[in-house]
C-alpha cells in the first residue's frame, strides 16, 4: 500500500560486517590446519558415504551425507577426504559467523540503553558491535572442544551450523514478533538439525521457555500439545510403558514423569494467566509440520539405500532396517544420570573442562549481561534471559542423558557434545564485551557542563 512505511531490517550492515569478517577468517584458519587425508575413527566410513551418497553409520546422518557430497563434486582436487573435511570447515566458519552476527545485534541492542555520558559515536559503536562479534565467533571456533573436529571429517559442525542458525531465527523473532515465520523457519531447522545429531533432542525442552519470552500464548499452546501428548502416550501405551520400566529402571521413569509434571504445571499456570487455551492452533500446527518436514529428510536414507552403495548401513531399504537406523538399534541404550552425587561430580568436571577448552579468562564475561539487564532494551532482555534454558538444557540436561563416567578418558570422549553450550557462552561473553567496552570508553561531557578556556 501507497504510503505504508517499510519495516527496517533486523541486521544492519556492521552485523554483516561482523559475519563476513569472521567467517572468512575462521575458514582462513580451518584451512591451514585442515587434516589431508582420511584420519582415525568413522573418518573413512563417512568419507565413502558422502562420495556415493551411502548410509554412513547410524542414524545415517542424510543431511550431512548430501552436504559433503556437494563438495567432493564441488572441489575438483585433492582426495576425498580433504574435500569432506572442507565442508566440516565451511559449516565451522558459518557458525562462527552467526554467532558474531547475533551479537552483534544484540549488541546493538545493548547499546541503545547505556547511559547518555556512555553512548558513544555512531562510528565507535559500529566497530565496537564488529570487533565484539568477531572476538566472540573467533573464542567459540577456536576453543578447544570445537576446532579439532571443523578441521576433519566430522558431522558435528554441521550440527552446530544449524543449532546456531535456531538460535539466530529466534533472535529475529523476538526483535519482529509479529513476524511468525522466522519462528516457522526455527521449527523447520530444528527437524533438520535433528536429522544430522539426536542428542540435540536434549535441546527441545528450552524452546517452549524461548517461545515464552516472545509470545506467551504460543507457549501456552505448545505445553497444552505436549501435555496432551504425555497423557495420550501413557494411556495408549500403558502395557508397553510398564514393560519400560521393567526393563530399564526407575530413573529412566522418575524423569519422564517429572517431565510431564512439569508441562501440566506450566500448561495450567499459562492458561490461567492469558486466560485462554489453543487460540494459537494454526501457529502450532504451522511448526509442528514444518519441523515434522524437517524430519523427513531421514527418508533419503530409504532412497540411498536402495541403490546399493558401498556404504549401506543397515540396509534402510528396509522397514525393520529404517527403523534400527534411526533409533540407533545396534548401540546399547540409554543410562542417564541416577544420583545426585554422580551429576554434581559430572557437573564440577564439566565446568573443569569449559574452563580448559572455552577458557577461564572468558567464563567471567558471560556474567556481565546478566548485571545489566535493567538497563537493556525489551528484545535485548528477553534474548539474554531466553538462553538461559537453552544452556540449561545444552549443558546439565546433556549431562544427565550422556552420563559421562568420571575417568579421563570418558570425559575426553563426550567432550565434543560439551560445544554445544559453548555457542551459549560465546554469545553471552559477546554481549558482556559490548558492555565492558561501551563501560571502559571515555565518558561524554554535557555541553552545558563543559568548560572551556577564554
Amino acid at each position: 500500500m501507497p504510503g505504508t512505511l517499510r519495516k527496517p531490517p533486523i541486521f544492519r550492515r556492521t552485523d554483516w560486517l561482523s559475519f563476513g569478517v569472521t567467517t572468512f577468517l575462521a575458514l582462513l584458519i580451518y584451512l591451514l590446519t585442515l587434516g589431508p587425508s582420511v584420519g582415525l575413527d568413522n573418518s573413512g566410513i563417512y568419507s565413502t558415504g558422502a562420495m556415493y551418497g551411502g548410509v554412513p553409520d547410524t542414524p545415517g546422518y542424510p543431511l550431512w551425507t548430501l552436504w559433503a557430497e556437494i563438495f567432493t563434486k564441488l572441489l575438483p582436487f585433492s582426495n576425498i577426504a580433504w574435500r569432506v573435511a572442507v565442508s566440516s570447515a565451511v559449516a565451522g566458519a558459518l557458525a562462527c559467523g552467526l554467532i558474531a552476527l547475533m551479537v552483534s545485534r544484540a549488541g546493538a541492542a545493548i547499546l541503545e540503553r547505556m547511559p547518555e555520558e556512555r553512548q558513544l559515536q555512531p562510528s565507535e559503536e559500529k566497530w565496537l558491535r564488529v570487533v565484539c562479534g568477531y572476538a566472540a565467533g573467533m573464542i567459540f571456533g577456536l576453543n578447544g572442544a570445537f576446532w579439532p573436529q571443523a578441521v576433519m571429517v566430522e558431522v558435528w559442525p554441521l550440527s552446530i551450523l544449524l543449532l546456531c542458525l535456531v538460535l539466530c531465527l529466534l533472535l529475529c523473532w523476538y526483535f519482529q514478533p509479529e513476524s511468525k515465520r522466522y519462528l516457522y523457519a526455527a521449527a523447520l531447522v530444528y527437524g533438520l538439525l535433528l536429522t544430522n545429531s539426536q542428542i540435540e533432542l536434549a535441546f527441545a525442552p528450552a524452546i517452549p521457555f524461548l517461545v515464552l519470552l516472545g509470545n506467551p500464548k504460543i507457549s501456552r499452546d505448545m505445553f497444552l500439545a505436549a501435555c496432551i501428548i504425555f497423557i495420550a502416550t501413557i494411556c495408549g501405551y500403558w502395557p508397553k510403558y510398564l514393560n519400560f520400566y521393567n526393563n530399564y529402571g526407575r530413573e529412566e521413569h522418575f524423569i519422564f514423569m517429572l517431565s510431564g509434571a512439569m508441562v501440566g504445571l506450566m500448561s495450567i499456570g499459562l492458561v490461567i494467566k492469558t486466560r485462554r487455551a489453543f487460540t494459537e492452533w494454526k501457529a502450532i500446527l504451522a511448526c509442528s509440520g514444518l519441523f515434522l518436514l524437517g524430519l523427513s529428510v531421514y527418508f533419503y536414507s530409504a532412497i540411498a539405500s536402495m541403490t546399493n552403495p558401498p556404504i549401506n548401513w543397515a540396509y534402510p531399504r528396509t522397514a525393520e532396517g529404517f527403523s534400527h537406523l534411526i533409533t540407533r538399534g545396534q548401540f546399547e541404550k540409554l543410562s542417564m544420570t541416577a544420583h545426585i552425587g554422580i551429576f554434581l561430580e559430572q557437573t564440577r568436571l564439566y565446568f573443569v573442562i569449559a574452563g580448559k577448552k572455552f577458557g577461564w579468562f572468558y567464563l567471567p564475561l558471560c556474567l556481565i549481561p546478566f548485571c545489566l539487564l535493567h538497563r537493556m532494551s525489551v528484545p535485548a532482555r528477553r534474548w539474554i534471559l531466553g538462553l538461559l534454558p537453552s544452556y540449561a538444557c545444552l549443558a546439565f540436561l546433556m549431562l544427565v542423558v550422556l552420563n559421562p563416567g568420571l575417568e579421563r578418558q570418558s570425559q575426553e570422549l563426550y567432550t565434543v557434545y560439551y560445544s554445544a553450550s559453548y555457542v551459549v557462552l560465546a554469545l553471552w561473553m559477546g554481549c558482556g564485551l559490548v558492555i565492558l567496552g561501551s563501560w571502559s570508553a571515555r565518558p561524554r561531557i554535557k555541553p552545558e557542563t563543559a568548560h572551556f578556556p577564554i
